[in-house]
């Protein structure tokens, strides 16, 4: 999430809403004075997302970039609603039964993303509501569509980067850069050690409780590896650890209330 913040503030420094649709996911986040205020996410399935639209242009036998671009010539774009996708194939199919050409559907689901984030994730009620600087990112909005659909829904502009859908690895590298002091040496392999990488993937279930964890084994050139799939310590070949546990909700409770209050000077 601050990731994605600081890849915002670098296109707008007074940025106030960041919108970012994916391709599985929708979040958007709002910034105050600097930091993120709130962030709200897609509760259900990933209706209105990038492969909303993705399904949609596989079923017309179309790739999702000649997909989009014919929503920019629709002449009637329909109106599907922001139902999820079971139910908006067959809006599709009685689109196309009465007569509705690829553009227009294409514009149709276009809207409904667009719509789908507005009105049922953000929940606004007019486009003021967004804030005065909008940045727009995630792969989704590499449709030129959906961002058009964006700014005749909400009546405003929004900044769109040219790397829409790679801004939170651009703000991790602007991270990294503002927190690299001279003297730190890098554990990135050199481009000859990542040239020459080899790896291999192997699975297993471990025994070292009643949960058999199935764990990925991937095994790296120069003896490195790395395990997923493990609940705990024993997956990683390491006893549970029982000791030295931080109690969070003490932790929480300290946090709230062990605060001093302001004198009335103050």
């Amino acid at each position: 999430t601050i990731s994605h913040y600081y890849a915002a503030a670098f296109f707008d420094p007074e940025v106030d809403c960041i919108l970012d649709i994916g391709g599985q996911d929708m979040k958007c986040i709002r910034i105050k004075d600097g930091t993120v205020d709130s962030v709200q996410l897609n509760e259900a399935c990933s209706s209105g997302c990038g492969s909303f639209i993705e399904t949609f242009a596989r079923s017309l036998n179309y790739s999702v970039v000649d997909f989009a671009k014919e929503a920019l010539f629709a002449q009637n774009p329909i109106d599907l609603g922001t139902r999820c996708t079971v139910f908006m194939n067959s809006n599709v199919k009685q689109a196309q039964k009465e007569g509705a050409s690829v553009a227009d559907i294409s514009a149709g689901l276009a809207y409904s993303v667009i719509r789908n984030a507005l009105f049922k994730v953000i929940k606004i009620t007019t486009a003021s509501d967004l804030g005065k600087n909008v940045v727009v990112q995630g792969g989704t909005f590499y449709n030129d569509a959906v961002l058009r659909s964006f700014e005749k829904i909400s009546g405003g502009t929004a900044i769109r980067p040219d790397i829409a859908g790679i801004m939170g690895a651009f703000g991790a590298a602007l991270i990294a850069r503002e927190r690299y002091q001279d003297g730190m040496e890098t554990t990135m392999l050199s481009i000859d050690e990542i040239n020459n990488l080899e790896f291999s993937t192997s699975m297993t279930k471990c025994n070292g409780c009643t949960n058999h964890c199935r764990l990925t084994i991937n095994k790296f050139s120069g003896g490195r590896r790395y395990i997923s799939g493990n609940r705990c310590e024993r997956g990683i070949g390491k006893e549970k650890n029982k000791d030295n546990i931080p109690n969070l909700y003490e932790y929480k409770n300290k946090r709230l209330f062990d605060y001093e209050p302001l004198s009335e000077e103050a």
